[in-house]
């Protein structure tokens, strides 16, 4: 065992989960910073820490049964490495559901409440998998099969996605972000549920789209080909670091038929009722999204979850005044598996006189 590779995964998850650190970060952020702030960290340490890091993240509950008391970020390490006993543990069906698949008790209530007991576990298990990278294809500069043949021929292992005609797909990751095809805007790193999501909001050049929650502009990234550049899309968040960031990532790309509307804007009235699609792709619990954030899981409390629903329903009555009267859409997106963010938002949503279609959760 690599002895300065233990220490700085120790030194890294104390850091992390001390009461002084940035534990609000998400752990790739604040790797990202940790790395900048260890210099001798070289590339193939960083590979070994970041794997074992969301590894031991992801089973930390488990780790913590099998582990003798008191645990700790050390004696987790070593129960981790020394041992496959609580990989076995993972079958043990005498454990409770929770145990064995390394979720809080609390947070797998609320699957279980959602799915089912059978359900929640496979779910689960399915959350403690590694998430595959894909990409998704800009068609306003490149086809997929063009930009398939561009990255088979500069060595990056990639496949074509089976469910969307615009994905690509990393078997494991790889470093694409120095890539003359990225800084073309030839493509994006999007996740495929996010894809097929924007897919299914059914865009046409010349509408107007107003992305609500627009973050960095993921949605609007797959929008504007859709659109051909042809149209309006406003684009709207509460952060501003957020919009800046979309403001780049859409340069990249070349996409011009977009509008940003800042946190600082008053309500747009001149928008009220003239939009196509209103979107909103809402704050929720993350529980969908474990799989890339498994720090995330440990950090699920019922009440910050009544937080988000408050949160969803007051976003989605604000938008409201922007869909076009008879054949406007409104859309609700979130990355939750919980039907409280979910099934019983789009009920409540038909209270406020909203015919619903309901999709699925991304």
């Amino acid at each position: 065992m690599n002895a300065f590779r233990v220490r700085h995964l120790e030194q890294a998850l104390q850091l992390y989960y001390s009461p002084q650190s940035t534990g609000h970060l998400p752990l790739d952020l604040f790797l990202r910073h940790y790395y900048n702030c260890n210099k001798s960290v070289g590339s193939n340490d960083k590979k070994f820490i970041t794997e074992h890091i969301y590894q031991i993240v992801k089973w930390k509950g488990l780790l913590d049964h099998i582990t003798p008391p008191p645990a700790n970020w050390p004696s987790r390490i070593r129960t981790y490495f020394v041992s496959d006993r609580w990989k076995l543990q993972a079958q043990n069906e005498r454990l409770p559901a929770s145990v064995r698949t390394s979720f809080p008790a609390e947070l797998f209530r609320r699957i279980e409440a959602s799915h089912g007991t059978d359900k929640a576990i496979h779910i689960c298990n399915i959350l403690n998998e590694e998430a595959p990278v894909y990409l998704r294809t800009n068609t306003l500069t490149i086809t997929r099969d063009r930009l398939y043949h561009y990255l088979l021929n500069k060595g990056v292992a990639v496949e074509k996605s089976p469910n969307s005609p615009l994905a690509l797909v990393l078997p494991h990751r790889q470093r694409l972000g120095d890539l003359p095809e990225f800084h073309r805007g030839y493509f994006e790193i999007q996740d495929e549920a996010s894809q097929l999501v924007a897919l299914k909001v059914a865009v046409k050049p010349g509408e107007k789209v107003f992305d609500y929650c627009a973050g960095s502009g993921g949605k609007t990234l797959a929008f504007g080909p859709q659109m051909q550049n042809k149209g309006k899309i406003y684009l709207h968040d509460v952060r501003e670091k957020m919009l800046q960031e979309a403001k780049k990532r859409l340069k990249r790309a070349g996409i011009t038929n977009y509008t940003i509307v800042p946190p600082a804007s008053p309500p747009l009235s001149k928008l009220a009722g003239r939009i196509d699609w209103v979107v909103c792709d809402v704050p929720c619990s993350g529980t969908g999204a474990l799989r890339r954030s498994p720090e995330m899981k440990w950090k699920y409390k019922d009440e910050k979850l009544m937080d988000f629903i408050a949160l969803q329903r007051h976003i989605f009555s604000s938008a409201l005044q922007y869909v076009k009267p008879k054949t406007g859409k409104i859309v609700y997106i979130t990355c939750s598996i919980l039907d409280e963010e979910n099934v019983h938002q789009v009920c409540h949503s038909s209270d406020l006189g909203c015919r619903a279609d309901l999709g699925a959760s991304h």
